[in-house]
This record gives structure tokens, sequence and C-alpha cells, in this order.
């Protein structure tokens, strides 16, 4: 009970003071006496926390504040947006302050976004304001540090307001930051050390900064911190004392009460010391998700710095004792018992955080070495032998080390095109791990010597970056299937991942082949990988070469299946012609060999684009997934039944789980960025299809698709351009040139596209020309006749992109034709 009333009496007291201050700030000045009448239990106590509060020089004067209020109207009859100014466009207002208006802008010059800051127009002929907003930018430019925003350039007119042209920094404000989720201790000790290191250099310029605030400090997308506005910096250099004296107006306190320092808040002279107060806030809110001096009011929040203590119980604890020393430090109320010195923080801070660091690593080696290891990538192997003919080879060990352990359903492997980004890196193991999310990663090399091989393998664990196992092998070329099969469940055992006897059947059930059959096979997968017209016969040649040899190489033979099918999707062959040969080849090769996931694979995706045979494509693409739970193509595969089968979130789903198997692959990436723009997802259609371009700036068919995107939300140029980028690269093709003709064609262009039609009809005379691009050329000319006309030739010859025929904008003109949709229900698609 005694607790109770205690509490009762402090809130008494509380109430009480509030109220008195409430009628000071109001202009009276109450007689303490007649006040404290008001609480007879309470007049003692009271009486002498008044007298206390008033003994502070010019507080109750100082507590008006320079607020956003003051200047809600400023700046509306010059309203940039929109305009050029300068060699500036602006794009948009960012920021409306107490100083003025901010604006985002686009540099016409150097090609890059820029902050524009104004002195509103109703304060500019004030030359108070205006000595102030000039120097602020001598400040800013008097400040070079990576974690401080840099001004540009100053423009200052004869009427109308003055510009700084300040660094566009991108990013969330710490403000920000702390609202979203509590810091962790090492993410507030390192933005802490970065305002701490920023702050220093402006110290040791002669500058300090007043009103160090999480929403004054920005932190960029890649985890930097920048400090803004320096606008309110007092400058400590004797000769703008006088200056100083003039800018800061009576009456006003200049900075943000939450995290001013005592003598700031009552209107005494500062120096780095308030910076030092001010930090220590920041620092003390990131760690406990609080501020360490919390009032109702600003009058209650100045008077709390004042009088109280941080509650320091608040303090996680983990912390190291010398943070919270620091701390304590930092907001001692008397400036000489605080610390002075920012660089001694900063140091302090970045000490913790090695430490804090090399803690955590200590702790996840044993938490590594007790978490088995569920992920892995085959990097590319070394080539030992000194003779670059030798490639091919080398990256086949690699390819067949990944393809058998992807045979494992309990491990995910990274496949190839990932994998081999990273041939030549001079990335460390823990950044691929971290980039690829494995635990785990398989470097090694190969030397090839006549028909002698060696395969030298090591198991590092990405997490921690430690050599878990090494060894060489050495066979035969002739048993170089068994060989692989060895080291495979060599680092399968390894990693101890659980392996079923099916799967482990499937690793060790190996033929011997010749080494000619061999080396033309990995020759085969050398070429196919090029993605060319050219390197799909030559790869198809040297598979081929493989078979004659050993006539019964299933491999070789599912291999051969894509060689002839593939170019045709591309639209470089006839679709009978190069269909009905690669369904040969999957065939004979699911004959030679059930468990061949490739073969099963082929035969799905023949069934999707040519037979049209629905259930058999969704059948067979899951059941090559179901024989290597790690094969991406099958996957790939599968997303594209979901979006013939218009079930549009299944085909995202399944492409992402591609992804997660190959998460660098361009075509991976573009063919998710068209899977969401079906769906209606176009901010990540964008995105991704920017991600597939960054991957490869050559890619044609990211383009391609970039282009009919552009398209149909009218942007025409944009659109042009991009496929002028792609005819840069491949030429005239017939799918660009149809492109361009509908770009022109929608846009009022219509000469241009007769042009290129005719330019098409020559074209066709000489080469294959799929007949679709005809009609999509009719389509957007309005002759629906002639449209319809060579949409049933491609129908007849079963063009592999018609099951896609209901997403296909070019065709959009066709759609409320009746013809259109009887077409769609010879077809039959999926229900």
């Amino acid at each position: 009970m005694a607790a109770s009333s205690d509490n009762n009496q402090d809130r008494a007291i509380e109430e009480a003071l509030k109220k008195f201050v409430d009628v000071y700030l109001q202009g009276e000045k109450p007689d303490i006496d007649e006040f404290v009448e008001q609480y007879p239990k309470l007049e003692d106590v009271l009486k002498q926390r008044i007298q206390d509060l008033l003994k502070i020089d010019t507080l109750f004067s100082t507590l008006v504040q320079v607020n956003e209020s003051d200047f809600e109207n400023v700046g509306a009859g010059h309203d940039l947006v929109g305009q050029t100014f300068c060699g500036f466009d602006i794009v948009e207002v960012i920021g409306r302050g107490g100083m003025g208006i901010v604006y985002l802008a686009r540099d016409t010059k150097l090609k890059r976004a820029v902050a524009i800051k104004s002195l509103p127009a109703q304060i500019a002929t004030d030359s108070t304001s205006q000595m102030r907003f000039r120097r602020e930018a001598e400040l800013l430019a008097s400040l070079n540090h990576p974690n401080i925003a840099v001004i540009h350039d100053i423009i200052e007119q004869n009427e109308g307001p003055d510009y700084l042209i300040l660094e566009y920094v991108p990013g969330e404000t710490l403000a920000e930051r702390i609202a979203r989720e509590p810091l962790k201790l090492q993410e507030a000790l390192s933005i802490g050390q970065q305002i701490a290191q920023a702050v220093s250099t402006a110290h040791e310029k002669g500058v300090i900064h007043r009103d160090l605030k999480p929403g004054n400090i920005k932190i960029t997308p890649d985890g930097r911190v920048k400090v803004l506005d320096f606008g309110l910096g007092k400058a400590l250099l004797s000769e703008v004392k006088s200056v100083e004296t003039t800018i800061t107006q009576p009456g006003r306190v200049m900075g943000t009460p939450a995290y001013m320092s005592p003598e700031q808040a009552r209107g005494k002279d500062t120096d780095q010391r308030t910076d030092t107060w001010s930090l220590g806030c920041i620092m003390y809110e990131m760690l406990t998700d609080h501020l360490p001096f919390e009032g109702e009011t600003a009058t209650d929040t100045l008077a709390r710095i004042i009088e109280r203590e941080p509650d320091w119980k608040l303090l996680p604890n983990r912390i190291p004792k010398e943070i919270e020393i620091m701390l304590r430090s930092c907001l001692e109320k008397d400036p000489d018992r605080r610390l002075r010195d920012m660089c001694d923080i900063a140091v302090t801070l970045e000490n913790a955080v090695i430490e804090l660091k090399y803690s955590m690593q200590q702790t996840k080696t044993i938490e590594s070495a007790m978490t088995p290891i569920k992920s892995i990538v085959v990097l590319p192997f070394e080539n030992l032998s000194g003779d670059s003919e030798q490639e091919y080879f080398v990256n086949g060990i690699t390819d067949a080390l990944s393809a058998e352990l992807g045979k494992i359903k309990a491990l995910r492997v990274i496949s190839r095109t990932s994998s081999m980004r990273y041939k030549d890196t001079d990335k460390n193991v823990p950044e691929i791990a971290k980039e690829l999310s494995v635990d785990a990663v398989i470097e090694g090399s190969v030397l090839k010597a006549g028909n002698e091989v060696r395969i030298t393998a090591q198991l590092i664990d990405g997490r921690i970056d430690t050599h878990l196992w090494s060894e060489n092998y050495t066979g035969m070329l002739t048993n170089i299937l068994a060989l692989q099969s060895e080291v495979t469940l060599a680092i399968a055992r390894e990693i101890e991942i659980a392996i079923t006897p099916e799967e482990e059947k499937r690793i060790t059930h190996k033929a011997r082949v010749k080494p000619e059959a061999y080396e033309a096979y990995l020759k085969g997968i050398f070429f196919m990988e090029k993605h060319t017209a050219e390197g799909y016969k030559t790869a198809a040649k040297h598979f081929y070469r493989a078979i004659e040899i050993e006539p019964d190489y299933a491999q070789a033979h599912a291999w051969l299946g894509g060689a002839y099918w593939v170019p045709s999707i591309w639209g470089y062959a006839p679709p009978y012609e190069s269909f009905s040969k690669g369904k040969i080849a999957m065939n004979t090769a699911f004959a030679l060999d059930e468990t061949c996931a490739e073969a099963l694979g082929g035969i799905g995706w023949i069934a999707l684009y040519y037979d049209w045979d629905w259930q058999k494509a969704k059948e067979s693409l899951e059941k090559s997934i179901e024989l290597n739970p790690n094969y991406s193509y099958g996957y790939h595969g599968l997303a594209w039944y979901w979006v013939v089968a218009r079930r549009f979130e299944n085909a995202i789903e399944t492409m992402k789980t591609a992804m997660k198997l190959d998460p660098l692959s361009h075509v991976f990436n573009c063919s998710l960025a068209t899977m969401y723009w079906y769906s209606g997802q176009y901010d990540k259609a964008s995105e991704k299809q920017k991600k597939s371009l960054e991957l490869a700036p050559g890619f044609v068919t990211a383009l391609i698709y970039q282009a009919e995107q552009y398209l149909s939300i009218s942007m025409y140029q944009q659109a042009i351009e991009s496929i002028q980028k792609a005819i840069d690269i491949v030429g005239r093709t017939p799918r660009l040139i149809v492109l361009l003709g509908r770009a022109y064609a929608i846009s009022g262009m219509t000469r241009k596209t007769e042009i290129l039609l005719r330019e098409l009809q020559e074209k066709d005379r000489n080469e294959y020309v799929p007949p679709i691009h005809f009609a999509e050329f009719y389509a957007n000319l309005g002759d629906i006749d002639k449209a319809f006309e060579w949409l049933n030739k491609s129908y007849e010859e079963r063009y592999p992109m018609m099951p896609f025929l209901r997403e296909d904008s070019s065709l959009k003109p066709l759609h409320s034709d009746p013809r259109f949709d009887k077409l769609l229900k010879q077809m039959d698609f999926p229900k």
C-alpha cells in the first residue's frame, strides 16, 4: 500500500508541474505561493520543484520551437514539379520543412538523381534566413565523408529563392527503420559507429550538427548511413561568433526536444558535447526501442531531460559493458562530465562491432558444426591441363557432379547456369554461399592426360569458410561415369545427407562408356549452352557422334533430342522436322534408361509445345522432377504448363522453385517476369526483366518481352528502343521485324509497318519464317481475314507458341472475332 501511495503522490506532482508550465507558457506568471496552495498535501515538495525549474535560465522563454507548421504554406507558388530548372528535371517533392522544400530531380547532364533544397519564397527576402541558408551551403561543402550527404552546387538567383543541389540519398530514415522493427545489437552499434564517424569529421572542420535525430539520418539500401541536414550546425570558429548571435533568434530553441542536450534546452552556449548527447539519445533508442526522455508534450520532455535519468534497466542484457559506460557518459547532464571527443566514441563502437562479430562467428561455427548441410553448389572446376581446348571436358565434370548430386531429394543443388557465373571469380566462398543461399561449396580441379583422369574435390562449409573434406580420385576415361559416381557418393557421405536406396541405385548404376563417345557428349553440351542457332546445330552433330560410338548412351540421346527441338522454340527451324526428331531421340533415351530425368523432361516439353497433350506434359514433367528433385528445367517446363492452364499462381510458385535451383539464370528470371506480367503483377515483372538483362545484357528474348510489355502500356518509343537493341545484337530476325512492325502500327506509323511487311515477305522466300509472324503483322494492320489465314497455318503447323495464344498481346485485335474462340476450342486447353 505504501508503494501505491508514493506512486499516486508522484503522479500528482507531475500533473501539477505540467499545469504550472502550461500556464507559464501562455504568457502568465502565476504566483508560486498561490499556485501551490491548491495542493495542500504537496505544497513544500511542489514549491521546491517549481523553484528548481525556474533556476534554469531561459527555459520557459525558449520553449517555443521552430517546426514545419511555421512554413506550411511556403513555396506553394513556386512548385517546380514537372519542370526543367537549371538543367534539372524536377520529379517530385520529397520533403517540406522549416528551411524549405526538397525536390527529387534528375541531373540532365550527368544523368544522376539529386536532391534540390529551396529557401521558402515567403522568407527569401529575409537577410537573416538567407544568411543561414548560405551558411548551410558553406558548411556542407566543407564536409567530405562517406557518411555525410554531400553538396554538389548552389544556385543563387537575383529574383526568387536560392537552391542547394545535394546528393540524393535513397533508402529509409533511421526513424522509419526504428519504427519498422527493433534493431539487433550489431546493427545498432554499426549504425552508431557510422554516425559517430560522420560527426567526428564535422567536428574536425569546426562544425557541430545541433539537430542529430533519427529523422536526419538515412540508411541506404546497401546499409550505409548518411547524416543529413547540417543546416542547424553551429560553427565553432571564433570568426563566425558574431554571425551566430544574429542567426540564433531569441525565444527559439534550434533542434528537436527529444534529442536536445540540457544546455541546448536552456538556451546556453553549445559545443561538440551537444552532439555527443544527441548521439547518446539515438543509441539508447536503437538499443531499447524507447526514447531516454519521453514526455507527452515538448515541455514534459525538456523538463525530464533536465531532471531525470534514463531507465538504464531497459538496455539489452547482451550489451558490452564498455558500450553501457560510453552511453552513460554521453548522457551526463553536466557537459564537463560528458564525453567530448566523437572520434573516441566511434572507435569504441567500432571495437564493439568487431568483438561482437568475432563472438557471433564463434557461435556460428559451433552451430554450423551441429547443423546439417542441406544445400550445395559445385563451382566450376579448375583445368590443370593448361590446354584451353580441354575446358569443355572440365566443365562437363562439374556438370556431371551437379547432376549426380541433384538426384538426392534431401539435398538442394544449384544448377549449372548459376554455378558457371563464378568461373574465374575473385569472390570468396562465404560470399558465393550467401549469394546462392547454400550451406556448402564443392571446389576442385581436373587433370586429363591421355585416357587417365584425376579429379580433386574439396568440400567447404560456406557458412563459416571451413574446409571439411578433400580427396583425390584417379581413373580411366573408359570408367569415367563410375568415377563420377564415386566422387558423388563420397560427398554425400561426408555431409551425412540421407540417400534412399533408389537414389543410390540411380547414382551407382553406371555402364562403361567409350572415351570418344564421352568426349563427344561433353562437346555437345558445351555448344548446346551457347543457345544460338549455330550452337544447336554443332551440338547435335557431337551428340550424334557420341551415339554412333555408343548406341545405348541414354544421356546422349536425351541431349540430342533437346538439340533438335529447342531451336524451334526460338523460330530457328520448322516445328514438324525439329519436334519429330526430338521426340524420337527422347523416347529412345527413355527406353534405354527409365530413370533419365532429362528424357522424361524432354518428353514433357514436347507434349506441351508440339503435341498439345496437356495431361502427358504435366505427368512427364512431374515424373522428371521425381527422378531428379534438382532438375530445374523440369520445374521450368511445369511452370509453363501452369501458364497454359492459366493457373498463374501455380506457375509463379513453380518458377520460383526453379529459381532456387538456378537463381542467376537469365532465362529463368525472364520467364518469371513474363509470368508476373500475365498475372497482372507489372512491377514485379519489370523488376525481374531488369534482373534478366543485368545478368545477360545481350539476352534478346528479354529485350523482346520488355518491348512487348512497353507496347501493352503505350510506351512506344521505349519499345522501339528495346527492339533496336535486340536488332543490333542478332540482326533483323523475323520475330524482331514483326515486333518493330507492330510498334509502328499501333503508334500510327502504318507506312513503316507496310515496308517491314514487305521485308518479312522477302525473307520468307529465303528462310523459314513462322506463319504466326504474318498473322501478327496483319492483325495489327487491321486485315483480320489475312491474320486468321496465317493463324490457321500456324495451327496446322503446330507452331510451339500456339499454346500461349491467349496471352499473345500482338493478337488482341483478333480476340473478339468468333473464329478466335473456335480456334481455342480446337486446341482443347486444360480446364
